[in-house]
């Protein structure tokens, strides 16, 4: 007896392709937005915003190209400057201030939290932290950053986010 090979079925592939688009639009985030959290101790903080700025001095290789992303709960009040986000952020906000070097590690990490301000310092590339780019629209950064557990004298903390910042 002779079997034919069976033909695909149309309707079948339509679906699955029309999933994959779903599925695949489900994991992007839109411009000046975050999705993800970090851990003080044991308290989450879900951070929601994302913004950028360009051309950021490195106090290691003393270069001006580093970008600065800030991920933070809640917008920054306008006339806020950006700028000086190192001085601390806005009264009531808490976020993350992650500095990434032009060959996509990262250099810096600074968190705000309710118990107050951690600065990591400047370093070459530490393995605690990672940044995934992703290729985003002109004007923008997009990616995840990520942390392992890391322990303080003072406290632990831990990060995952997605985000896609609109770069200032």
């Amino acid at each position: 007896m002779l079997h034919w090979p069976k033909r695909p079925n149309m309707r079948r592939i339509s679906v699955v392709l029309a999933m994959s688009f779903i599925c695949g639009s489900a994991y992007a985030v839109d411009p000046g937005r975050a999705q993800g959290s970090m851990t003080i101790d044991s308290s989450r903080v879900d951070l929601n915003y994302a913004y950028a700025i360009d051309h950021q001095a490195n106090d290691v290789t003393h270069r001006k190209d580093d970008r600065r992303v800030v991920l933070s709960d809640k917008p920054f009040p306008e006339g806020f400057k950006l700028e000086e986000i190192d001085n601390g952020f806005p009264d009531g906000v808490f976020g993350i201030v992650i500095c990434i070097s032009r060959v996509d590690k990262v250099t810096h990490v600074l968190l705000q939290h309710a118990k107050g301000m951690y600065d990591a310092s400047y370093f070459e590339e530490d393995p605690n932290y990672t940044f995934k780019p992703l290729k985003g629209e002109p004007g923008t950064v997009a990616g995840n950053v990520s942390s392992k557990k890391v322990r303080t004298n003072t406290m632990s903390f831990a990060f995952d986010v997605d985000f896609n910042a609109t770069i200032h």
